[in-house]
């Protein structure tokens, strides 16, 4: 039977052979079988999820709008009757007894590949390809042409082997966390411009986690990149979106054009003047510790910071209240914890019934909790500036309150 030869790095992985290699992407499309859903009781075919049309149109968008793509390897599988891996003896290169050798996958003419992993990847090229059906001289398609899909090639009969690869695949990787994963994607004006506002802000400088998306209790870290990231778009957009991508989108859109200054100078008044806080400008001072904050008082819950961003948002256009001035307005709230652990009032914390639990004093978590704890702060805003009103500079002390405290002790004492 005719073969095709296939250019491949093998090794034995698990008692197997696999291989290495890459094609382009018309190529590929053409020699995979479409997968079929996954099913326990067949004995004939390992199957495959069921395919994400979202996350693959997702795909389809990021390889047409992105030059310098880049995708992992798809793992795809073939039987031992319809192919066989020859090394190739090439003088000064490799060994029999090295890992890696090079050599020729022989594939029978007609056979297909099964898709273990990568569908959603090889999908996203279907649909790519077939959107410029027929208009092989467009620049995309020259660049899927000119371009290599890596893949890893396995020589696997058992369907039920096929389908514990792809379980142990799933298992044995570990996603990034949001925050590492939105830090390092600077495609995203957004992420851009934090990265480059923390060297400007005293409260973020030095003072931002990336690895996690929550600090551990004992963390230097005050916030998670992705709570600046959320509380951040909040600010700027407010909470009319419902999914993240959606509030990605309008967020970014605010970097674009004309109105890109003004957002980064939204970004910065809020950003510094939250650092003027009295508690946050404690840490700022060195006077107190993140982990000192954190056991003291709720500023370090991504949900407090969700509701003071919203509320600030709503105060600034609502009511027409400079974000500085909105943001000052929120020191008169205490934002120390209760340490009550039951029958929590409003005289305890003014978050009670929003973010903290009446019953047991924990945070509550999800939206309708931030969104009920923006509305009480709000409020608060506008008792101290009103409408049209601002904040008086002098109200906030930046720096310097235990000197003013200090004074303040001695004043009474003279007077008592």
């Amino acid at each position: 039977m005719p073969k095709i030869q296939i250019p491949v790095i093998g090794y034995q992985q698990g008692g197997r052979q696999m291989m290495v290699t890459a094609m382009s992407a018309p190529d590929l499309v053409s020699m995979v079988t479409k997968p079929k859903p996954w099913n326990p009781a067949a004995t004939t075919e390992h199957g495959n999820r069921v395919r994400d049309q979202k996350h693959l149109d997702g795909i389809a968008h990021y390889l047409e709008t992105v030059d310098k793509y880049v995708l992992g390897s798809v793992v795809l599988y073939l039987t031992s009757k319809e192919a066989e891996f020859k090394a190739l003896d090439v003088p000064g290169v490799s060994g029999e007894h090295d890992a890696a050798r090079i050599g020729v996958l022989s594939v029978d003419i007609g056979a297909k590949f099964d898709v273990g992993d990568g569908q959603h990847r090889i999908g996203a090229y279907d649909k790519t390809i077939n959107d410029h059906d027929g208009d092989d001289d467009h620049p995309l398609i020259q660049r899927l042409k000119n371009s290599g899909q890596p893949m890893i090639i396995v020589i696997e009969d058992d369907p039920k082997g096929r389908a514990q690869d792809f379980a142990d695949l799933q298992r044995n990787v570990k996603a990034p966390t949001a925050s590492l994963g939105q830090s390092m994607d600077r495609r995203q004006p957004i992420n851009r411009e934090l990265s480059d506002l923390f060297d400007t802000i005293p409260l973020l400088t030095g003072r931002v986690e990336y690895a996690k998306d929550n600090p551990g209790k004992l963390s230097p870290n005050l916030l998670s990149f992705k709570t600046i990231r959320y509380v951040s778009g909040l600010l700027l957009v407010g909470n009319g979106y419902r999914s993240p991508a959606t509030m990605d989108k309008a967020v970014n859109s605010r970097f674009e054009g004309d109105g890109a200054e003004a957002a980064r100078g939204e970004l910065r008044e809020f950003w510094t003047a939250l650092g003027e806080l009295t508690r946050y400008a404690d840490v700022v001072s060195g006077d107190v510790t993140v982990p000192e904050l954190r056991e003291a008082t709720y500023l370090t819950s991504a949900g407090v910071l969700y509701a003071i961003a919203f509320a600030v948002y709503q105060a600034h256009g609502k009511h027409k209240v400079a974000i500085a001035d909105a943001v000052r307005a929120v020191d008169i709230v205490s934002f120390d914890r209760t340490q009550k652990t039951a029958d929590i009032e409003n005289e305890d914390t003014v978050f009670a019934g929003t973010l903290i639990s009446p019953k047991t004093g924990k945070l509550e978590a999800g939206r309708t909790a931030w969104e009920g704890a923006a509305d009480v702060l709000l409020t608060k805003i506008v008792e101290v500036i009103g409408s049209d009103a601002t904040v008086p500079a002098q109200h906030v002390v930046t720096d310097g309150q235990h000197r003013i405290a200090a004074y303040d002790a001695i004043l009474k004492e003279e007077t008592a």
